[in-house]
């Protein structure tokens, strides 16, 4: 969108309120918190810039406690043109007991809005953050001649550490652990956009009721970790080719909840997905549960070279996924029986038979393919639910068994294949 992309100074000057809120959902624990040398408060009021790509900037007053920074330092930090490694500099430096901004307002040139309120950052220490808070952000602008809305709801962060970005290319980086989060509550994501691919006046709706995340770290290795994320919505305009598609197959509008748990046992080097479920409003559910083995705990480190040492190392032991139907199936067919001019039942009969065919050609035509092929065919004739499982039936199966397969049945050999419809 033209609005936000409207040059380097404007995504500079957001980080004032926000450096680290973007960074904190790629991932991080608790801190000791040095006090600073010759720390003090600073009280700025009335800040306003003016960046050479023609946007405004208003900040009317910053409160920043026990900190290391001049008063100085601090307008550097928050001025939009700064440059990107003064300010990340200066942003590896800060530390902080409190870092307040009630209000940030950004004016573009091109007539589009940003307010930022209630932005309270706590203990902070050279990229380390206790807690952030960021009470709302309202954006408007145009894209292409058309409205854009963007709303977010209270932001809360614990436990962010995002030291390593900072350092981006300083040789340090390779000491610093990988970025981390504890924990995120985000209540309320609403955006409304122009829908790019129709004529004029065609727009999509995108929100989320709210974003949970919590993890638990063991050293580097994260231990525990849960999110959820629930009332995803995304409702096209009814004129515009995706309204008119969903439409086809008796939706308005798509409404999605997500969970995933995951889990890690450092000693044991397993990983396991506990849980990894989407669930779709009259749509029904898919879930997925792994298990792995021989996970090393340097999967989670900051080296890349061993990350992908540990992934190639690893080995699957199961995997089961689990469709639950809720509405979306008996509509793909009768969808599909329009598009190709059958009854209902006839379509349905032809998809049977063909999952009777494929699955044991597809599985080498051992017996656990035709198992699989039957309570295929039974969740056919009466959609309700379909479990799969599949277990290593000899250790588990790591990457280069995978790269070397090269006949399909030999490999299905190694595996324990199980179904069971309408369970």
């Amino acid at each position: 969108m033209a609005w936000i992309n409207n040059g380097p100074a404007r995504a500079r000057a957001a980080r004032v309120a926000a450096w680290s809120v973007g960074a904190s959902l790629l991932a991080t624990t608790a801190f000791g918190w040095p006090v600073a040398n010759d720390a003090s408060d600073v009280t700025i009021d009335g800040l306003a810039f003016k960046s050479m790509d023609g946007d405004s900037f208003a900040i009317a007053h910053v409160e920043v406690a026990n900190t290391n920074l001049s008063k100085d330092e601090i307008v550097k930090l928050l001025t939009p043109d700064t440059p990107t490694d003064d300010e990340l500099a200066l942003a590896r430096k800060l530390k902080a007991d409190k870092f307040a901004i009630p209000s940030v307002d950004i004016l573009g040139k091109d007539g589009s809005k940003i307010h930022l309120s209630g932005m309270t950052a706590g203990r902070i220490d050279g990229g380390k953050v206790e807690t952030l808070d960021i009470a709302a952000v309202d954006a408007t602008g145009t894209d292409k001649g058309s409205p854009v809305a963007i709303k977010l709801g209270p932001l809360h962060l614990d436990g962010l550490d995002v030291a390593r970005l900072l350092a981006r290319d300083d040789p340090a980086a390779a000491a610093l652990p990988p970025s981390r989060l504890v924990g995120l509550t985000l209540s309320g994501i609403d955006v409304v956009a122009p829908d790019t691919g129709d004529a004029p006046g065609q727009s999509v709706h995108v929100g989320v009721s709210s974003i949970a995340v919590h993890n638990d770290y063991a050293g580097d290795s994260i231990k525990h970790g849960d999110t959820k994320i629930s009332g995803v919505v995304i409702e096209p305009s009814p004129g515009s080719e995706a309204g008119k598609t969903l439409a086809s197959f008796g939706y308005s509008k798509i409404e999605l909840a997500m969970t995933v748990g995951v889990k890690y046992e450092a000693d044991a080097k397993t990983l396991t997905f506990e849980n990894f479920t989407i669930d779709g409003v009259e749509m029904g559910s898919i879930g997925l549960k792994a298990d792995f083995t021989d996970v090393a705990p340097t999967l989670f480190g900051a080296d890349s070279g061993a990350r992908m040492q540990a992934l190639l190392e690893a080995g699957v032991a199961s995997i089961e996924v689990k469709l639950a139907n809720g509405g979306l199936f008996d509509k793909a067919l009768a969808y599909s029986a329009k598009q190709q001019g059958v009854a209902t039942d006839t379509l349905r009969a032809q998809w049977s038979a063909m999952v009777g065919q494929t699955a044991p050609v597809l599985l080498g035509g051992s017996p656990s393919s035709l198992a699989l092929a039957a309570e295929a065919q039974k969740f056919v004739a009466d959609p309700k639910n379909l479990t799969v499982t599949v277990k290593a039936k000899s250790g588990a199966l790591k990457a280069g068994d995978f790269m070397a397969i090269s006949d399909p049945s030999e490999f299905v050999g190694k595996l324990d294949i199980a179904a069971a419809a309408n369970r």
